[in-house]
């Protein structure tokens, strides 16, 4: 991995404090139902109406939620092209309820889409940011809705046992500390309200994402353990029954999601996914004229919505 990679990431992630954030003209949105316990729980969003036929659902990363930035990129992406766009908080992130997200709650998407409020739609996209995207192509690969057309994923991890090997690495990694931080506070609310299976202080004390799913999602969703819980769950192992088309876009300096933890399981894929990447350009940060191979002046959120309007393969 290049330092270009760090440069990109980092550069983009101080750009991004300074960006406006969502507009203030939304919809509230939510969907209630239960988890797997059989516990109530509700997803929580915000939804922009443009279209009555064509829906974006955009999901964020671990750790993050609807206020990540790049959701307004997407956001603005949709409605520059008359599309209605959900943006939308797993269980655990920002004011949606229930326990802690993992990376394969494909039942959050299916109790998203299963939304009166979202009957209207007749085409639906999904766009996943890192392991929004794992999410994205995870729930495409288990007879999703049938209004899902097609499915886009930027720097996702796809091997879970690869992605968590190489964010461990290193005693000192500032993108490890960043996420497991956004995590903590996302448990100390479940906490709150639930019997957790750690304290809030231990939450806070960890230093690796091994120990997180080994002491916070295998208990909690009832894995084995964290070697169950990648194997269970990783969108590498079930790509090849992708229902509907599918984008891949990654850049190979990414620091956080590196190329080679990624491409062995796009091999996999058998051909059911396009692929692009960037020779340069680091975690969600690419180069400002990369392009999917249409117009290189559009911003990447806008080229992925034309891909996922009618896709071709890359």
């Amino acid at each position: 991995m290049s330092l270009s990679g760090h440069y990109f990431t980092l550069r983009q992630h101080f750009a991004r404090l300074v960006e406006p954030g969502l507009p203030d003209n939304l919809t509230r949105w939510e969907q209630s139902g239960r988890d797997q316990h059989g516990s109530p729980m509700v997803l929580r969003g915000v939804v922009a109406h443009a279209s009555e036929r064509e829906l974006l659902v955009v999901l964020h990363g671990l750790g993050g939620s609807i206020a990540s930035r790049y959701m307004t990129r997407a956001l603005h992406a949709a409605l520059g092209r008359g599309v209605s766009c959900l943006l939308l908080n797993v269980r655990g992130a920002g004011d949606s309820s229930a326990n802690v997200a993992h990376a394969g709650l494909i039942d959050d998407l299916e109790l998203a889409l299963a939304a009166d409020s979202l009957a209207r739609y007749e085409r639906v996209y999904l766009l996943g940011y890192s392991m929004g995207g794992h999410l994205a192509l995870r729930y495409a690969s288990h007879q999703p809705d049938r209004r899902v057309r097609s499915v886009a994923a930027l720097c996702s991890p796809l091997d879970l046992a690869a992605a968590m090997q190489a964010m461990d690495q290193g005693r000192l990694n500032p993108y490890r500390r960043y996420v497991l931080g956004g995590l903590a506070a996302q448990f100390a609310r479940y906490a709150a309200g639930a019997q957790a299976p750690i304290s809030p202080e231990r939450a806070r004390g960890i230093r690796r994402f091994f120990a997180w799913d080994s002491e916070v999602i295998a208990p909690v969703f009832g894995f084995a353990d964290a070697w169950d819980y990648y194997e269970r769950c990783s969108a590498a192992n079930t790509l090849s029954a992708l229902a509907v088309p599918a984008l891949y876009v990654g850049a190979k300096s990414d620091p956080m999601i590196p190329y080679d933890s990624v491409s062995p399981a796009l091999r996999r894929a058998r051909g059911k996914l396009s692929v692009v990447w960037a020779e340069s350009g680091g975690h969600l940060a690419f180069p400002a004229q990369f392009s999917l191979g249409g117009p290189d002046e559009l911003s990447l959120e806008a080229q992925c919505l034309s891909w996922l309007m009618h896709p071709t393969k890359i």
